[in-house]
């Protein structure tokens, strides 16, 4: 009977030590689960903002436009930026007028980009004009603008025979004429599709040189072609920011003294209309040479690489991707970044249930890569400006044009090249993080209020530490503002802030505010 006891008290033992030890495995496994998933450094404040701010929903963000913002609550304390003068209405910072005037006029110099010293920067917002109305949804801001979105009528006086633009009780009619097309752009586009390929998918990317009110470019879209369209801010006062205003993707820009800030091979065709660009001056000012294509091994081989048409384009791996030209990226990485930014677009239409209705038509992304979140939300009722900003560590531009995109490269510490009030959504993703020690946050989030329209929205997305910089910012910006957890949860230190530029107009009694 004793040694039945006695191995009795054995087993007990041998059950409770592997009790133990399988308690002390789970413990071990589950602490190196929590160590890997990121939570630990400085992610115990990421959790706390999260229950202070109620990350998981946005309930009292509203991104309808009823020209009045959405108020909620933000135990933060802001910096308080005060209106502009009404005198800044259509403020350009880098193609002021004034400033412009003190440049040498040969090649164009003095409408080149000419951005203002730091002691010249203004810390204010830009007022909309009184009366401003959110703009007609595509495709019939193709051909109508309020008038008290632009309030400029020269156009319609120095372009009546052009028939560019026509004033008709309180909007502007785009009837669609041009200097060398004034029965319309749809006919005269006609024509070029009898010798180029337009229909097919062939040409999908396009660049407007001296665009007027780009109406190239606007019934080019029904063709699924993208133009680039560009102008000067010049006497032709607001053609760049009509065509904004309609709808189309253009900036300010000038061929004068410096190349155009794309990439080689980045446009199927290009369009000369009574451009005014000086070919032959200064012994033919544009260099003489041509950038060479990359070398191929036979005759049967594309130089560059061979593009698909598009849509197939889209999706398709980029000639630069599969040679290996871009730094840090492999065919693998590029499809699995198209993944990754699919599952994030995705969640941004949860946030933000607007999103793909038309009530966004121009978009932004301030710091776009692969143009990966551009082809995510590709839709007939948006475009988006790809933009990469000159810092980045790898030039990435040459791919998005490769996908059928456009874009264009900036430097985020100056402001961009456009009229005020131009864009209905901003992406920002991982931009203040990039701009970190280089210019100071102030500048950047008061651009974006620029170029931002009443009732717009902004997407951030970056780690909590900086949103939280951020968020306490804009609540200094007439603008409301949540933060959501990353679509994987809450212990994932990237967060979203979602925010809504509050409507508010000219009139009242506002100061310039300097720093």
């Amino acid at each position: 009977m004793a040694i039945k006891g006695n191995s009795t008290d054995n087993k007990t033992r041998n059950s409770v030590s592997i009790i133990i030890v399988v308690g002390l495995c789970c413990f071990f496994y589950l602490l190196g689960a929590w160590q890997r998933s990121g939570f630990g450094k400085g992610d115990s404040i990421a959790v706390e903002i999260t229950k202070q701010t109620d990350c998981t929903s946005t309930p009292n963000l509203s991104f309808e436009t009823h020209h009045s913002g959405a108020s909620i609550s933000d135990e933060l304390k802001s910096p308080n930026f005060e209106p502009c003068d009404d005198s800044y209405i259509d403020y350009t910072p880098c193609q002021d007028q004034r400033r412009a005037m003190t440049f040498p006029r040969n090649n164009m110099i003095y409408r080149e980009r000419h951005c203002p010293p730091d002691k010249e920067k203004m810390y204010c917002l830009i007022p909309a004009p009184k009366g401003y109305v959110a703009p007609f949804p595509w495709p019939k801001s193709r051909d109508y603008v309020p008038y008290a979105n632009v309030p400029y009528k020269s156009l319609t006086v120095e372009k009546a025979v052009q028939n560019w633009v026509q004033y008709e009780g309180n909007v502007f009619r785009f009837p669609g004429g041009g200097t060398q097309f004034p029965q319309g752009a749809d006919k005269y586009i006609d024509q070029l599709a009898s010798v180029i390929p337009i229909a097919n998918g062939t040409v999908r990317t396009a660049l407007d040189t001296g665009c007027g009110v780009a109406s190239w470019g606007a019934y080019l879209l029904k063709r699924n072609v993208l133009a680039m369209s560009f102008a000067p801010r010049d006497s032709h006062e607001a053609q760049v920011q009509f065509a904004l205003e309609r709808g189309v993707p253009a900036v300010i820009g000038v061929l004068g003294s410096i190349k155009l800030p794309y990439p080689s091979r980045s446009f199927d065709m290009a369009h000369c209309s009574r451009c005014l660009i000086p070919w032959g001056a200064n012994g033919e000012k544009m260099e003489a040479c041509v950038s060479p294509f990359p070398e191929v091994n036979n005759a049967d081989e594309v130089a560059g690489g061979e593009l698909k048409a598009f849509p197939e384009r889209l999706y398709a791996v980029p000639p630069r991707i599969s040679s290996g030209s871009v730094t840090g990226y492999s065919v693998e990485s590029y499809q699995e970044e198209n993944k990754i930014w699919k599952k994030h677009v995705l969640f941004y239409k949860k946030i933000n249930k607007l999103l793909d209705t038309g009530r966004y038509r121009n978009i932004m992304d301030m710091n776009a890569g692969l143009g990966s979140f551009a082809a995510a939300i590709d839709s007939p009722n948006l475009w988006v400006m790809n933009v990469v900003p000159t810092i980045a560590d790898t030039s990435t531009l040459g791919v998005i044009y490769e996908r059928g995109l456009i874009g264009i490269y900036h430097d985020w510490c100056e402001a961009f090249s456009t009229y005020p009030r131009t864009y209905d959504l901003i992406h920002a993703y991982g931009v203040f993080s990039l701009y970190k020690d280089k210019c100071k946050m102030e500048d950047i989030l008061l651009e974006m209020d620029r170029i931002l329209r009443p009732e717009g929205a902004v997407i951030f997305r970056d780690e909590v530490d900086v949103l939280i910089k951020v968020k306490k910012m804009i609540g200094g910006m007439k603008w409301s503002s949540k933060l959501a957890d990353h679509e994987d949860g809450p212990l994932v230190p990237e967060k979203i802030l979602v925010a809504v530029k509050q409507y508010w107009v000219a009139g009242g009694k506002n100061k310039t505010a300097h720093i």
